[in-house]
Formats: structure tokens, C-alpha cells, sequence
């Protein structure tokens, strides 16, 4: 028979039960993001951008009455330009070229604007502006289901490829450093790029998964392996995965401790495939919890 439950009490946010699930994962909302979002490689951005300055996302706002395919005048600070007004299409096309991909229809990937501004034809196919994103993450960044640290982690990261050394072109006026310690939030996560120089179409998107279903001396040589890498005692390796689980635990030496062995244990995580609690029984199987 089917259990049932009736329900009194304050509703479940949908985006914080979305990330306590992923922490129960051993990872972020934004480090989830992060794995499956994909940047243009600056270099291509820097050889062209926009990559179709004729063209500007329509918009109520700011071009009332005008539809997709018809001109409109883009008036910035006194300067204005003639415009063709598009849907998200040409984004689509810049995205393309940029990174010589097909766009996967129908996978759940999307072009997301990273700082907005669509019908600003300086922004709409500009590179630094574009990011391939999950449907998941990519709703996320917009108002109407707003989990404003992934926006601005994303927005950090465009600001670093594009903006912060040797800058693909003049920052406009929308954009500046949000001042974000990336490094501290996605701990070793890579930013993923797609450059046209050394991709295959071929090649998936979606990065492998790691192989959990090894024997589990295997999987523990692994752990030795990135815990010796890593420079962290077993002690902090407890203390770290006690930590990400909002368990108790003994208090770590300084919060640097704290932070590289909980970056150590992400990896772990990340690149054994084990769960918690599979860490947590492979500590105590070797006798070290």
C-alpha cells in the first residue's frame, strides 16, 4: 500500500534541499555546476568578440514593440547603432564558432549569459559573456530561481579567463572583479574550456565518472596515493569529512588546516567515486577512525 503523509509544517526551499543533497554527495551546488559548465577559451574570445555585433537579444525594456528580425536602435551613453533583433539563436551560432561544438540539443545543456545583458549587442555573442551550461545550474543563475554564490562564482571565473591578465578587450561598464577566492570554493576543480585548436566532436561533453565499483584495496591505495599528494595526516582526513557532513569533530590546528584537508578530502571524493560513507568505513577498516 502506498505510504502517505499528510504535511503541516513550513515548506522545504527546493534550492536548499537541492544542495543538502549534493553536500550529502560530497559536494557543492556550485562544485556540481562547475563539473558540467563549460567556457570558450579566451584565446578564440580574444581573436573576436562580439562575433555578431550586428545583432542584440529582443526585449520589452529596451527595444518596447520591436520582434525578432526587425531593426531597432541601440542607444549607448549618446552612441547609437542599427541592430537586428534576435531570439537566443545567434548566441547559440557564437558559441558554435567559438568553440567549433554543435550545440548537444535535447542533452540539458544551454548558453547562459554570464553577466546578463543580452540586448546589448556589445554582450549578446560576445565570448566572455557565454557559458554551456546544464539546465539545472543554468536556471540557478537567473532572477526568477536566484542561488546568487553560483551566479557570482560563475561570473568570478569569467572575470579570471577574460578580464583579470592580459584582458581579451576593455571591460564594459557591467562588469567588474567580484572579489570572490575561487580557488577556496572549488578547492583543485578545474575550469572546463572548449577551444576549437584541440577538441573532437566527437569527444563527449560530459566529463567520465569515476569508477567506484573497484576492489576496495584498489580504491584505498588511491586514497594513500592523494592523501600522501595532499600532505594531510589521516587525523585532519576524519576531522575534514566529519566537517563537510556537519558532523561533530575535533577542532582542526588553524582554519588553513581545516581548509586544505577538506579540499583533500573533495578530492577524494571527486576521484574515487566513494561516497562518505564508504570513506568513513575504509578509515576504519585500516584503523584510521
Amino acid at each position: 500500500m502506498l505510504n502517505k503523509r499528510i504535511h503541516t509544517g513550513d515548506l522545504i526551499p527546493p534550492i536548499q534541499s537541492l544542495e543538502d543533497y549534493f553536500r550529502e554527495g560530497g559536494v557543492s551546488i556550485i562544485q556540481a555546476a562547475f563539473a558540467h559548465s563549460y567556457f570558450v577559451h579566451p584565446d578564440n574570445v580574444r581573436e573576436r568578440t562580439p562575433y555578431y555585433p550586428e545583432r542584440a537579444r529582443r526585449s520589452l525594456e529596451h527595444y518596447p514593440g520591436r520582434g525578432k528580425g526587425q531593426s531597432a536602435v541601440w542607444d549607448s551613453g549618446g552612441q547609437r547603432r542599427d541592430v537586428i533583433l534576435d531570439d537566443n539563436s545567434r548566441a547559440q551560432m557564437a558559441w558554435e564558432k567559438y568553440t567549433g561544438r554543435k550545440l548537444a540539443r535535447g542533452t540539458g545543456y544551454g548558453v547562459r549569459h554570464i553577466w546578463g545583458n543580452p540586448w546589448n549587442p556589445d554582450a549578446f555573442t560576445a565570448g566572455w559573456n557565454i557559458c554551456y551550461m546544464p539546465f539545472w545550474a543554468g536556471m540557478l543563475t537567473e532572477e526568477q530561481h536566484p542561488h546568487p554564490e553560483l551566479e557570482w562564482a560563475i561570473r568570478q571565473a569569467s572575470w579570471e579567463l577574460f578580464f583579470q591578465d592580459n584582458r581579451v578587450c576593455q571591460p564594459p561598464e557591467f562588469i567588474e572583479n567580484p572579489g570572490l577566492d575561487l580557488d577556496k570554493i572549488l578547492a583543485d576543480q578545474p575550469l572546463l574550456i572548449l577551444s576549437k585548436a584541440t577538441q573532437s566532436n566527437k569527444t563527449p561533453l560530459n566529463p567520465p565518472v569515476p569508477d567506484s565499483s573497484r576492489a576496495p584495496a584498489e580504491i584505498w591505495e588511491q586514497v594513500k596515493e592523494i592523501r600522501s599528494e595532499q600532505r594531510q595526516s589521516w587525523s585532519n582526513i576524519g576531522k575534514a569529512a566529519n566537517d563537510l557532513q556537519g558532523k561533530n569533530h575535533e577542532p582542526f590546528g588553524t582554519d588553513n588546516v581545516a581548509a586544505s584537508a577538506k579540499s583533500c578530502v573533495r578530492k577524494i571524493l571527486r576521484e574515487t567515486g566513494l561516497t562518505y560513507g564508504q570513506l568513513e568505513t575504509l578509515l576504519s577498516e585500516n584503523g584510521f577512525c
